[in-house]
């Protein structure tokens, strides 16, 4: 089944179970967005969202989900870096491997600082 047949299937699921189509669309694929019974906001693609209130909330979440999208691939790296490394003994891997932890250290410290001026 493609990613479209799937986001199709996940939205005939949500009208069943008694979820209303709203006149939005999620800001990061463009896909209906759903309310359910209890009232939450959903995308049949991305699950719970967030409804924004103006630009700056949008971009705010557009840069979580680029810093969430940046973690998972720089993770992705180490852990490939990591296995070459276990065949072979090579400064370049070493230093690509530094490359991406600093990539990932970075990126969760941006997530972390900006967690905590949500809190605010």
């Amino acid at each position: 089944m493609g990613r479209d047949e799937a986001v199709v299937r996940r939205m005939s699921e949500l009208l069943r179970s008694g979820a209303v189509m709203l006149d939005m669309a999620c800001p990061l694929c463009s896909a209906p967005l759903f309310r359910l019974k209890s009232g939450e906001i959903v995308c049949p693609t991305h699950g719970s969202v967030k409804v924004v209130k103006d630009d700056s909330e949008a971009i705010e979440i557009q840069s979580r989900a680029v810093l969430d999208r940046l973690e998972a691939l720089a993770a992705s790296r180490v852990g490939e870096l990591t296995e070459m490394l276990r065949r072979e003994d090579e400064r370049e891997l070493l230093d690509r491997l530094e490359s991406w932890l600093d990539v990932l250290e970075r990126v969760r410290r941006l997530k972390l600082m900006a967690s905590r001026e949500e809190r605010k």
